[in-house]
């Protein structure tokens, strides 16, 4: 049965405050063990309170199904218990759907429920709420793409080791059916920022002109000094992790400092956010990150 996952921009009760990334992983008390399963549609749900302004609208603001069921390492043999499921599939809504279009709520359920992190979704409620969306259930296309304005400057993206669950260093590879278009949003949206806060004097979109030195954007800054920057795009609220091609990665070791990472999250909607990060080859070389291979192209005959 569809299911409700409440994830609020602001959190009045600190005893409420959870570990939630948007489109990775949700985390949860024990109270609703026995409502999220494995392979569980869901929708986003949205209160009033955001971060913008006093109150916003209560919304549904994007679909997925649950994935990797854990419990939380800090609650083992506690008493109460809490647990982490891994988020598969998401799609954001753009623009989200009210929760109450025509002032009548798609969710009948006792005013009291409305308090429920978690809630139990008809089939039917589920499917207008898709359809509201504009996209009908089976599909993960949308069917109108936002253009990309300027995204705000972030240096939260990447989440630490240690604060998701699910996959895992040996977890399987699977790239996303919509990592094109994903990708050349997260550019565009690239663009945008550089335009607005470096106004360089040349700014070139290398992908855009079918090239691949190894990175999708280069540009002259104010010291004559040529930039390059690579660009990584989610739907997701942040990253774990991210893919390189063996000429990105090259690249990356070759230009150091005038080589850039781009990571740009919350694609597809107006809440984007962009971390810029200089010389990604050198945290590989301290050990901030690793790398570890997961395709090797087979030349056959």
């Amino acid at each position: 049965m569809p299911i409700v996952l409440t994830t609020n921009d602001v959190v009045l009760n600190p005893d409420h405050a959870w570990n939630d990334i948007t489109g990775v992983q949700y985390h949860y008390p024990n109270q609703y063990k026995n409502k999220i399963r494995t392979g569980e549609p869901f929708v986003y749900y949205r209160g009033v309170h955001w971060k913008d302004g006093p109150r916003g609208q209560a919304e549904y603001f994007g679909r997925g199904r649950i994935g990797e069921i854990r419990q939380d390492p800090a609650t083992t043999g506690s008493s109460r218990p809490s647990w982490f499921c891994t988020i598969e599939d998401y799609v954001p809504f753009t623009p989200p759907v009210p929760a109450k279009p025509d002032g009548v709520f798609y969710e009948q359920i006792a005013p009291n429920m409305w308090r429920n992190g978690v809630r139990t979704l008809d089939q039917d409620v589920f499917e207008r709420i898709v359809a509201a969306a504009g996209r009908p259930t089976g599909t993960s296309a949308p069917t109108i793409v936002p253009q990309p304005a300027t995204p705000q400057a972030a240096d939260n993206l990447i989440v630490p080791r240690g604060k998701t669950v699910g996959g895992g260093p040996n977890g399987g590879y699977r790239k996303s059916k919509r990592a094109k278009e994903v990708g050349d949003w997260a550019e565009r949206a690239a663009l945008a920022f550089i335009r607005h806060t470096l106004g360089p004097a040349t700014l070139v979109h290398r992908a855009a002109e079918g090239e691949r030195p190894g990175w999708d954007i280069d540009y002259v800054d104010s010291s004559g000094e040529l930039q390059r920057v690579e660009v990584k795009g989610t739907v997701s609220a942040a990253f774990t992790s991210i893919d390189f091609t063996a000429g990105e990665l090259r690249a990356a070791q070759t230009h150091g400092d005038k080589f850039w990472l781009y990571l740009v999250a919350n694609c597809l909607t107006d809440r984007a956010q962009v971390q810029a990060i200089q010389n990604p080859a050198a945290r590989l070389a301290e050990g901030d990150w690793t790398a570890r291979p997961i395709l090797f192209n087979i030349l056959l005959g």
